[in-house]
């Protein structure tokens, strides 16, 4: 995403846990051309994380027409194990509170200018309940009932949201290597590149979308509910949970 969006002339500041990594990419955006971002090592999953962020993209850039919450925690598992735990709540501050309070560090500069554009990263699994993947369901479907909600809000104030809704992606998401129970939920389709979803929201960002679905069928479970159903219960059956409950168990 960080390439894309320096292709089309933007400055940005990039955030990460891992610091290596974002000079890494820092290095990649300025030998392709493209100004050199700055660099901040975060952990989102920290309450207090992001706005603290939101703060430094404000003293660094003196403004922000952009934000992009893409930052994405995993956790797989059965429901009656994770519980109330750590590994949850980590889930929901990086994917739900996050860019929440991101959003909400950003948007006091964006109203003083009367534009701006958020885009939340949401998931296709708001539509498909896959089985050991329900805390990861329940956060993206409850970032884009908030996405829509701000929307609606900001109507009247000049301010863009755009919800992304990519389908399965071949990226390093963010996962909990602790657990106990290593079974994998199912992938229904093979993953797509991060690179073809990146361009897709770029044209998105340019003719004033509201939601960018990648790819394109993806758009299917989202518009006719009950298709989504059927893909999670035949992608369910592929799923031995039992055997994940048992290694839990050990």
């Amino acid at each position: 995403m960080a390439l894309a969006l320096s292709r089309q002339g933007a400055e940005l500041v990039v955030v990460a846990r891992r610091e290596g990594l974002l000079n890494k990419l820092a290095d990649e955006i300025s030998h392709a051309g493209g100004t050199s971002p700055r660099v901040l090592a975060a952990d989102l999953a920290e309450p207090g994380s992001a706005a603290r962020v939101g703060a430094h993209a404000l003293d660094a850039l003196g403004g922000v027409d952009i934000v992009v919450n893409n930052a994405g925690a995993n956790l797989t598992g059965p429901q009656s194990l994770i519980a109330d735990s750590t590994f949850a709540r980590e889930v929901f501050e990086v994917n739900l509170w996050s860019p929440l309070a991101l959003t909400a560090a950003l948007l006091p500069a964006m109203h003083a200018v009367g534009t701006g554009t958020i885009v939340n990263v949401t998931s296709t699994v708001q539509a498909v309940p896959l089985p050991l993947l329900g805390y990861y369901a329940a956060s993206k479907a409850a970032l884009a009932q908030a996405t829509r909600s701000l929307r609606l809000e900001l109507a009247e104030t000049g301010i863009r949201v755009l919800e992304v809704v990519p389908g399965s992606t071949d990226t390093a998401l963010r996962d909990i290597d602790e657990l106990p129970w290593k079974t994998k939920p199912p992938r229904t389709l093979p993953p797509v590149s991060p690179a073809s979803t990146a361009r897709a929201v770029v044209r998105g960002l340019q003719r004033g979308a509201t939601r960018v679905v990648y790819p394109a069928y993806s758009l299917v479970p989202l518009e006719i509910p009950v298709f989504g159903r059927l893909v999670a219960t035949v992608g369910g059956r592929r799923v031995n949970t039992l055997d994940a409950l048992e290694l839990g168990a050990r």
